[in-house]
């Protein structure tokens, strides 16, 4: 609905769970310390917020009772204005609890496309949000991040998001209650955010906006003080008539979206369902409250817990606890990053930035949206490849060639933490020290990230060695070292987390499955060529090349969701370079590059072929047919747009419907 939900909601994490209990969730609506919010949909498709422990305070148990406990305490408190809980389970591994969620904006929704309460509103809503935190207070509770977009709009008044399950109320909390209560009417009066529209607040509320703001806590109102001064509780709460049909034009959007049964599953099934609840979500509210803005998330919020702009999932020692909304530490962007040609682009996990590298440019962060460039974290000449975005916080790693000595290079992988600045040289498993307790230099060949950010695996190619050392090193994030190396048979020529705790490593023909936990080999695929391959995080499936043919496989059955015919790609007499592999599940997407060389007898009248191939899972049709050179280098799919790299190298942002070209970047 409103810019502030658009940066609030976003879609579920890779990690995030499809459900609690009964309840669908269907994207995610924020966080503070402890929990983590999701907009949900119950069986009879009401929508509901679920709230639950984030996971590191899930195992805590000093965190988990407190969680429990305040649930409990507010589970059967019944309010007209304060959200109640609807369900809760207490024993499951992680505990969750569902409140309700009425048709309607919320209220920064409502100020941001419509502008300020009318004067005759300001009244019931300052009752009803009053009358909210006077009922927690009454109850030992405080509502604890009070904010225009945790107070809910029906057409039956306003009322509280959250019953207060983030405080326990003291003297301090109730007191910090009535001055963010003071702010929200500031906000309502003005829809300037905080306090600075005090002088816009009506006469007859100002008085008491006035008290609520004293610097001294000791000497504000209480909450039902401020009942009390706005006319008791038998006054009325009901909004002027001007009003309900505003109210009334985001509650028919809400009640059709939710009313829509789930459409059918692509491969992996939940992606699709999210990503088309996404698209169908932002598009009903655009046209809902007749206007667009679309530009920061596909999604916007439906009610939230405040949470702030740039809050992330839990961020290990080495990320930053920042999105890449929130700056930069990083040497700013010249006005021309240098000329492409570029090699590879990836987007960021919040989608507002892309990455790209090749060319002198190094590596250049984009403002895809407005075709403007942000930093410039490696320096103009640099060899970076193989980007890829950390799925928490905004860390981004990349292969990176180094140059150790005059005519000797060597690839390392490097870590760009763009909120802080702060970059790191990684070498994965080192092999064994020589007699002289030297080491030799092992080149880096890929690098990934666990869905959770916890790990970092660094894969190295090792197939020049005598003997074999361990080719791949898991590196805690926490900490910045390699705890764990494995794999001492076959180079590792590419590798992807297919969740948490199991990794896919490419080498020599193979794809292993390992529990980098304890390095032990849990499956292996066979018969397959090129060295990339990619998987669709926490639902088993990976995406690799083997046998002539492009094969999406669901690891769970060993059944393959598609395959493509590459007749193409075994036709020369040398062996391609396979360059990348994109699935976007959500659409139902493949894509894969290679490189051929044409097989003439001399070599000087040899030529370099660039192929690419866009396959439709639903229809097996290949969209790029006789048209590959928008995406004839690599694509990154993002919820919006699809970027190619084109055949000259350029960087192309492309409509993902008509496959249109949009704009070219630089």
């Amino acid at each position: 609905m409103s810019r502030t939900d658009l940066d609030t909601m976003r879609p579920l994490h890779p990690h995030a769970p499809p459900s609690a209990g009964p309840h669908h969730l269907l994207a995610h609506l924020g966080e503070d310390a402890e929990t983590r919010s999701y907009l949900g949909r119950s069986p009879d498709k009401a929508p509901v917020r679920v709230v639950i422990p984030r996971s590191g305070s899930a195992i805590d148990p000093s965190v988990r009772s407190a969680f429990v406990h305040r649930v409990k305490s507010a589970f059967g408190s019944k309010d007209p204005y304060v959200a109640s809980i609807v369900d809760a389970d207490f024993d499951s591994p992680v505990p969750w609890a569902v409140i309700e969620r009425p048709l309607g904006p919320n209220l920064a929704d409502l100020v941001q496309n419509h502008g300020p309460l009318p004067t005759a509103a300001l009244h019931p809503l300052a009752l009803a949000t009053a009358r909210g935190l006077a009922a927690l207070h009454s109850a030992r509770r405080a509502h604890g991040s009070l904010a225009p977009e945790n107070v809910l709009i029906s057409e039956d008044g306003a009322l509280l998001a959250d019953p207060g399950l983030t405080s326990t109320a003291n003297d301090a909390a109730p007191a910090d209650d009535v001055l963010s209560w003071a702010s929200v009417l500031c906000f309502a009066s003005s829809g300037t955010p905080g306090t600075e529209g005090l002088d816009e607040v009506p006469l007859q509320l100002r008085g008491m906006i006035d008290a609520c703001l004293h610097e001294d806590a000791d000497l504000r109102p209480g909450a039902a003080d401020l009942v009390n001064m706005l006319g008791g509780t038998t006054s009325s709460t009901a909004w002027p008539p001007e009003q309900i049909p505003v109210i009334e034009t985001f509650a028919d959007a809400m009640r059709r979206l939710l009313s829509d049964d789930p459409p059918s599953p692509a491969p992996g099934g939940r992606g699709r369902f999210l990503g088309m609840t996404a698209a169908a979500l932002a598009l009903t509210l655009v046209v809902a409250s007749g206007a667009v803005w679309g530009n920061d998330r596909l999604l916007s919020a439906l009610g939230g817990d405040g949470a702030a702009e740039g809050e992330t999932e839990d961020a290990p020692g080495l990320i930053t606890e920042a999105a890449c909304a929130d700056g930069y530490g990083l040497p700013e962007a010249e006005a021309d990053l240098g000329d492409l040609p570029a090699t590879a682009a990836v987007f960021s996990p919040d989608g507002d930035v892309l990455a790209v590298t090749g060319g002198e440019q190094g590596l250049g962060l984009w403002d895809w949206r407005n075709n403007e460039p942000i930093a410039h974290p490696a320096e103009e000449g640099a060899v970076i490849s193989d980007p890829v975005f950390s799925p928490v916080g905004c860390m981004l790693a990349a292969v990176r060639m180094e140059e150790v000595e005059e005519e000797t290079r060597y690839r390392l992988a490097t870590t760009y933490d763009l909120p802080s600045g702060e970059i790191l040289d990684h070498l994965g498993a080192l092999p064994e020290p020589r007699p002289d307790g030297s080491r030799r230099l092992v080149p880096v060949s890929s690098v990934d990230f666990s869905p959770d950010g916890r790990w970092m695996a660094v894969g190295t190619s090792t197939e020049y060695q005598l003997v074999r050392d361990h080719s791949i090193g898991l590196v805690d994030l926490a900490t910045g070292e390699t705890v764990r190396t494995f794999n001492d048979e076959e180079a590792t020529g590419d590798l992807a987390f297919l969740d948490a705790t199991r990794l896919a490593a490419y080498g020599s023909g193979i794809v292993t499955v390992w529990d980098v936990e304890t390095g032990e080999r849990l499956e292996t695929i066979r018969n397959v060529q090129g060295g990339a391959i990619t998987t669709i995080p926490d639902r088993n499936q990976i995406v690799y090349v083997g046998n002539g043919r492009l094969v999406w496989r669901d690891l769970t059955d060993g059944s393959d969701i598609a395959t493509f015919l590459m007749e193409d790609y075994s036709e020369g007499v040398f062996t391609p370079d396979l360059r990348s592999i994109a699935a976007d599940a959500d659409r139902g997407l493949v894509h894969v590059s290679w490189v051929q060389t044409t097989d003439e007898e001399d070599p000087d009248d040899r030529e370099t072929i660039l192929r690419a191939h866009l396959w439709e899972v639903e229809s097996g049709e290949d969209l790029l047919a006789g048209n590959e050179d928008a995406m004839a280098r690599g694509a990154a799919f993002h919820p919006e747009v699809i970027a190619g790299v084109d055949r000259e190298g350029r960087v192309v942002i492309m409509d993902p419907g008509t496959l249109e070209v949009i704009e070219t970047l630089g």
